[in-house]
């Protein structure tokens, strides 16, 4: 039996080291402070781009407990955790209202979210300030979880899902309906399961934004007790300055849950990658 010997493209091994030098770009950063996060000073001075030479695990207790990047990261789980929530209840409800049910006026609504999103934080922040003042809300957690809540892609995922859900078969409805299903469970029970990888989609990116949003937190927080993490790594930078190693263990802390988001989530991210992949 004779083999056929195999091909070589060269233009297959030309993309394979073009995604091979793209992916050291980028994961190196990443490794280079996961690195420094062991080293001691002398040790970081020394040899500053190789493996820590002795481990040093103390760096992040220090960071923890000293730099009070405990207290914050606790900050941040509340505010992303709430946040999003309330989101995906809010997104889920109205996407299949209009997709759905589609109301009077469906399309009208639809419009003016869709330019919602061309709508910055920044043009809104007085307002939102001076609203958020009256309330009582100022320097509170609260006060960071519903303007997160309403402006953090709330209008982005609405439009997105709301396309998700109008492509859905009518008959899965109408066989539902017909089994004695109401409404909420036809959502619930029919309609949202099929579109998990949209909505795992919109938490990776939601998260991601709530997770490191700073501006709107540096000028409504200013009790040291509720910080979040990006706001409260400034006064830990200049704590530790010289301290490169606690430093970036901070910065590790800070990384860490948007790689567990997006690794939890990932399945249901690259299934809906394909989808629009093969529809396409």
């Amino acid at each position: 039996m004779i083999r056929k010997r195999a091909r070589i493209n060269p233009r297959r091994i030309c993309f394979t080291l073009a995604l091979s030098v793209v992916g050291v770009v980028v994961l190196y950063p990443l490794l280079f402070v996961l690195m420094t996060s062991f080293k001691s000073n002398i040790d970081f001075v020394v040899n500053p781009l190789g493996f820590p030479t002795t481990l040093h695990p103390s760096n992040y207790a220090t960071a923890w407990e000293l730099g009070r990047v405990g207290q914050y990261f606790f900050n941040s789980v509340t505010v992303a955790f709430f946040t999003l929530a309330l989101q995906i209840v809010m997104i889920s409800l109205a996407s299949y209202a209009l997709g759905k049910l589609k109301p009077w006026g469906h399309g009208i609504l639809l419009s003016m979210i869709l330019m919602t999103m061309f709508v910055s934080a920044e043009m809104i922040t007085v307002p939102n300030y001076m609203t958020l003042r009256q309330l009582g809300l100022l320097n509170t957690l609260a006060g960071l979880i519903i303007p997160y809540t309403a402006t953090l892609g709330l209008g982005m995922g609405t439009f997105i899902l709301t396309g998700f859900i109008r492509a859905l078969p009518k008959e899965l409805d109408d066989a539902a309906l017909i089994d004695g299903a109401g409404v909420f469970q036809i959502m619930t029970r029919v309609d949202l399961p099929l579109v998990l990888p949209a909505l795992a989609t919109l938490v990776i990116f939601n998260f991601n934004g709530v997770w490191s949003e700073f501006f709107w937190a540096l000028i409504t927080v200013r009790d040291e007790a509720i910080k979040t993490l990006p706001l409260g790594l400034i006064n830990f930078q200049s704590q530790f300055t010289s301290n490169y190693g606690v430093l970036c263990a901070g910065l590790t802390i800070l990384t860490v849950p948007v790689i567990v988001v997006y690794l939890f989530f990932s399945k249901y991210f690259i299934a809906n990658i394909s989808a629009g992949a093969l529809k396409g």
